[in-house]
């Protein structure tokens, strides 16, 4: 089908006639991820009436849908796992009618800004140092105070242009930077607080000999501005706790058990809001992603 002949067929969406749309919307649904952009552009134009509208976005939402569940199974299957992949399919999942190119945008833009300030001869403290003036000070990301969970603070689109967030959303944006950046940083699944760490590749994944993860230079809280953390200091945390020192509460996670969490997170934020019908399309998504990425779940990060 031509250009020309698929504008026409998405013109059609705003005869009122039930059988005309039935047919459309078949079409549209044979033909795919394909119809996805000249929808958005038409929802874009002015001029259309409330059934055009109602239409074209209902089937945004079921292309978008099967569209960005694709890009998951795609990116749980991948080598390197980038964290900044997974959240513009997610920012895309949250509103299929909406383009990426803003949020793309926006996270190079901070990547560039951190990349042009780092040397190959900096340690590892400064570079984190960089990192952390760029991200908390140039661009003034802080973490929220308070109040009741709420999905603005960790969506990635609203987060960014808020420039504040929960510990989970910023680390999520902060990881993202430091895996194009090829920093040595990964996400830690700690009990009630996600922070990361910047870790000695050749010894991550041994274990020290209190029986800790091995390979952690020290680690980073995002919620504090990147503040550096001894892990002395984070077991003495999971000792009040009385949680082990182990991998599993504080070692270096997958990726994909962060956008595991992330998607959790959204998914009780939008309960607590009374938003059930997007909070059960959050959890459709994580059980998506748990079961593509079944075979990555018991792998350390690299």
């Amino acid at each position: 089908m031509s250009v020309a002949e698929l504008h026409a067929l998405i013109s059609l969406l705003e005869d009122p006639d039930e059988g005309i749309y039935s047919t459309v919307r078949q079409e549209l649904e044979q033909i795919g991820e394909a119809a996805l952009s000249p929808l958005r552009q038409a929802l874009e134009q002015e001029g259309h009436g409330v059934i055009f509208l109602n239409r074209a976005k209902a089937l945004i939402d079921h292309l978008g849908t099967d569209e960005v569940r694709g890009g998951f199974a795609e990116w749980t299957g991948s080598d390197d796992h980038l964290v900044g992949q997974a959240l513009l399919l997610l920012d895309r999942y949250v509103d299929p009618a909406r383009s990426a190119e803003g949020l793309k945008e926006s996270l190079q833009r901070i990547r560039q800004d951190i990349w042009l300030e780092l040397n190959d001869d900096m340690t590892a403290l400064e570079q984190v140092k960089v990192v952390n003036r760029i991200f908390f000070e140039h661009h003034g990301f802080s973490g929220t105070r308070g109040g009741a969970a709420k999905p603005a603070d960790a969506l990635p689109r609203e987060v960014l242009a808020s420039k504040k967030g929960n510990s989970l959303a910023l680390g999520a944006l902060y990881l993202a930077m430091a895996q194009e950046l090829g920093l040595p940083i990964h996400g830690v699944n700690l009990p009630n607080h996600f922070i990361l760490a910047y870790c000695d590749g050749g010894h991550l994944g041994e274990f020290s000999q209190d029986g800790g993860p091995g390979g952690i230079l020290f680690y980073i809280n995002p919620y504090n501005k990147g503040g550096i953390i001894h892990p002395d200091e984070v077991n003495a945390f999971l000792g009040h706790l009385d949680l082990p020192v182990d991998q599993q509460n504080c070692g270096p996670c997958h990726p994909v058990d962060v956008v595991r969490r992330l998607i959790g997170n959204l998914a009780y934020a939008f309960e607590r809001q009374e938003e059930l019908e997007k909070a059960e399309r959050m959890r459709e998504l994580l059980f998506f992603v748990e079961g593509c990425s079944a075979p990555q779940r018991t792998e350390r990060a690299e």
